[in-house]
């Protein structure tokens, strides 16, 4: 054969490889679009269980505690503390290990989303590379139907994730912990064992972070604070006054 000869098996092949990438690709199209179908209509009957629960005073959810923090301020502690006075479940990152059992990944690779935040265009190299695991809109999606399985029952302490801006207001108590950024410097470098200059760049990639995923996937700014039941300094309010502070706020709210 020479050199300028086709070979017919391996143009075959080719073909059958290249017909099949193609399937493959409509396949995944049909698969998220049922997914999102799915979404829509579970959405919908949560959505009528809790309207039925509100008409039920013994079966109304108990409240949920929506945690939005600006990093070294001390969020984290003060929800675990409030979830233990409080008697409520704490969700962090147990969230991501939800998120990644409902798209059946690894939490890794949920965490590794919410640290990238991919673009569209990103995300659609990737599907065409079929290297595309867990997309932007499979991460909402499931992040929604988790948060919704959560408010069903109540009695939660959600931590960040977006959770204050899908949750509607009468259904929670929206906190953001805030504190000067000196002071978050000084508690980062204590915490995470970092110099000064280290730990405001930390700072400075998290608060990033934290504006570009409440802008992608709510269309809202993080720092308006009417998005909030309360702003709260934490170098000026002590945990055992916003434990105090939350109880009242819950009683009135039962």
């Amino acid at each position: 054969m020479g050199e300028n000869s086709i070979d017919r098996s391996k143009v075959t092949n080719n073909f059958a490889n290249h017909k099949g990438t193609i399937i493959k690709k409509e396949n995944r199209h049909m698969t998220k679009q049922d997914s999102i179908e799915e979404l829509r209509r579970l959405l919908k009957v949560r959505l009528e269980e809790w309207r039925l629960r509100e008409t039920t005073p013994q079966a109304r959810p108990k409240p949920i505690v929506t945690i939005t923090r600006e990093p070294g301020s001390g969020g984290e502690s003060i929800a675990e503390t409030l979830s233990a006075e409080l008697g409520m479940h704490l969700y962090d990152w147990e969230l991501v290990e939800h998120i990644a059992k409902d798209e059946e990944v690894s939490p890794q690779l949920v965490s590794k989303l919410e640290e990238t935040m991919p673009t569209e265009l990103e995300e659609y190299m990737d599907e065409l590379l079929g290297e595309c695991n867990l997309s932007s809109e499979g991460y909402l999606g499931s992040l929604k139907r988790v948060l919704l399985a959560i408010a069903i029952p109540g009695n939660a302490v959600i931590v960040g994730r977006g959770s204050n801006f899908f949750l509607p207001p009468d259904r929670k108590i929206g906190l953001c912990f805030v504190a000067p950024l000196e002071l978050r410097v000084k508690t980062t470098m204590k915490e995470l064992g970092l110099s000064e200059k280290d730990a405001r760049r930390h700072i400075s990639r998290l608060e990033a972070k934290h504006r570009k995923r409440v802008k992608k996937y709510f269309q809202t700014d993080i720092r308006d604070s009417a998005h909030y039941h309360l702003v709260i300094n934490t170098a000026l309010v002590k945990p055992e006054t916003i434990i105090q502070i939350v109880k009242t706020m819950i009683s009135a709210q039962i």
